[in-house]
Parts: C-alpha cells; structure tokens; sequence
C-alpha cells in the first residue's frame, strides 16, 4: 500500500472542514453520498483522535463489475441488489495543514475528496469559489527556483487523464492539449513545450500554468528546462520529484474473508507512518 502526503490551503479553511467533518459524523452513512463526477462517493468511517481526523472514503462502483471466478468453473455473476455495486475504499488522516491518503487506483483520489468536502461545504451550487486545495507535498524550493528562472527552453508534463479537472481542461494554454484526452480516450496526457526567450510572454504563461498544474494530484511528472542567469548553463529541474510517497508492505495489512485490506489496517499503518512523517518534518 502506497501512502501519499498533500498539503491542504488556504489554511484559514482549518474551522470550516473541522467544523463540516463533525456535521457529517453525526449523519447516516445514507445521508452522506454525494454525487462527484458522475460518481458516488460517501465518508464511511469518521473518527476523530486529539485533533486529527481518520477517514474512509468509499466510491461505490455500479455500472460495472468483476464476476465470481473459481478454478475448473465458468464466470459467474455476483448476487447483486437493483442499488448495489463495488465500493473501493481509501483511507485518509486530516492533521491540520497536512493529509494523508491511502491510493487506491480505482479508488477515491484527493481531488474527488476536495469536490466531496466542497460540496458539503457549500452545498449543490456549482457558482460558489473553490478555496480548497490539496497540493502534493514536493520541494517548495525546486519550485521557487523554477518561478525565479530568467528564461527557459522547454516545459513538459504528465497527467493522468481520469483526474483531469474542469480548471485545468479551461486554461487556455492547457486545453487543447487535454480535450485530445477525450477524443482519444488515452489513459495518460503528456505536453512537452519547447521555446525560448521570453518572447509575448510566454514563459509567464508557462509559470501560471505550472502552478496550476501542481495543485493536481493526477500529475505524475513535470520538469523544465531553465537558466536563472542569461549567461548560465541549462538546467533541468525535476518539479515533482521529491512529492513524498510511503510504502508499507502488503504483507503487514490484515485482509478481511473477502480478501479487502480491512479499515483498521489500513488506517493503522497511515497513522503509524504519517506520525513519523510529522516528527521528521518538524524536527528536520
């Protein structure tokens, strides 16, 4: 299991989601679902230690599913209810500026849990401003490097293209390149941009769309190719290369008769591990 590490902003948003946490808490699972792109996503478990936060979001799958296989048989349905499916579930711990997310490919991702907390936030309006962020933890001054750069030669990205989100697919630089998403039906988006100088302000633009694209946890790699002085060397920087990702071996996580990791476990070792994580991190 691979445990990945993001910083939640602006951090003023601290009092609304403790605050929206404690309301669902007190809610049925049944009252907890929410519609997020197409897809129903509800907060199954919730439980609150000190000022942390332990969560399990399931997405429950229904249009489509895995059938029962037994060696020397034939495929068999599983004996599903008219309202039934598959819930993938992920795991997840809210300590103040930071969470820490199980993955789960198929499962909840971090902007889904953005849109389903914004949406109990603010309720069904769809005009209401986005002040939640959850940003992959990487090297902030990488980063800043990056944006001090006096000119740059080449910019390149990789998205994965089922977290493609409406702000990134309405920039104007971006989305072109990611609407080929939908006519090709790729599993992964990747822009490589060659240019130089700062010619119509380009490497402007360039920046705005990398801070954008670093807000995404659907990307996967971004680097650039820049100088920070005229007359100095290229340089490439790796802008996602230190987005901090804990593995815990599968064999330490306690499957259930159905052969899914159970909650306990899984929480389990993100509290261990995000712990440690902290600790470093302040003492560090």
């Amino acid at each position: 299991m691979k445990i990945r590490i993001y910083k939640v902003e602006p951090p003023n948003i601290h009092d609304d989601l403790a605050h929206i946490l404690d309301q669902i808490g007190k809610k049925p699972i049944s009252e907890r679902e929410r519609d997020i792109g197409g897809k129903i996503v509800f907060l199954e478990e919730l439980n609150k230690r000190g000022t942390r936060y332990e969560m399990d979001f399931t997405q429950r799958r229904v249009e489509n599913g895995p059938g029962y296989s037994k060696k020397g048989k034939p495929t068999e349905d599983f004996k599903l209810e008219p309202d039934a499916g598959f819930g993938e579930q992920t795991a997840a711990i809210w300590s103040d500026e930071h969470l820490a997310v199980q993955y789960n490919h198929y499962g909840v991702r971090p902007p889904t849990i953005r849109d389903y907390l914004q949406k109990i936030l603010h309720g069904q309006s769809s005009d209401q401003s986005d002040p939640l962020s959850i940003i992959p933890v990487v090297d902030d001054e990488v980063f800043a490097k990056f944006l001090e750069s006096k000119q740059q030669k080449k910019f390149s990205v990789v998205v994965d293209a089922n977290t493609i989100s409406k702000e990134m697919a309405d920039n104007v630089t971006l989305g072109a390149a990611l609407n080929l998403q939908e006519a090709t039906l790729a599993a992964k988006v990747e822009i490589s941009i060659s240019y130089g100088g700062n010619k119509q302000g380009t490497l402007q633009r360039i920046k705005e769309m990398a801070k954008i694209l670093r807000k995404h946890p659907g990307v996967t790699s971004m680097k650039a190719a820049v100088k920070n002085e005229l007359d100095a060397p290229v340089e490439v920087l790796d802008l996602m290369n230190h987005r901090e990702i804990i593995e815990v071996p599968d064999d330490n996580l306690n499957r259930t008769d159905g052969r899914r990791f159970d909650y306990e476990s899984r929480i389990g070792a993100i509290r261990r591990e995000f712990s440690k994580w902290l600790r470093k991190r302040h003492t560090g």
